[in-house]
């Protein structure tokens, strides 16, 4: 969709016995230095999430956490520039938000009009 990026990392948890610190311990060693990491967890509150943010309170780097996200979320962050201040994080997510509608509430119009 957005075609080659070197610096979009995956982190795949519990395929196997390995614990969630270490995948994240072995995940940040992987990526090594950077300006701006920003970590996409799938649950507020979930193992990976919590995992990342103990490893922000003891990792000075610049380390963004954002939890519960959608596409919409994530082109949007992924096709800005530069390293993205708290405010335009926070801008970004509700955008997503607003971005997420169901679709059977709306009235039934001809296809061309429906979006």
């Amino acid at each position: 969709m957005l075609g080659q990026n070197e610096n979009i990392y995956t982190l795949s948890a519990f395929l196997d016995d390995r614990s969630i610190q270490d995948l994240v311990l072995s995940k940040l060693e992987e990526i090594g230095s950077f300006d701006q990491l920003i970590v996409f967890c799938d649950i507020h509150g979930g193992s990976v999430a919590q995992e990342v943010y103990r490893q922000l309170s003891e990792d000075q780097r610049n380390i963004q956490i954002i939890a519960g996200y959608n596409l919409a979320l994530v082109l949007d962050v992924i096709l800005k520039q530069g390293i993205i201040g708290e405010e335009e994080i926070r801008e970004s997510i509700e955008g997503a938000k607003s971005a997420m509608v169901y679709l059977n509430d709306i009235e039934q119009v001809h296809d061309d009009e429906l979006f």
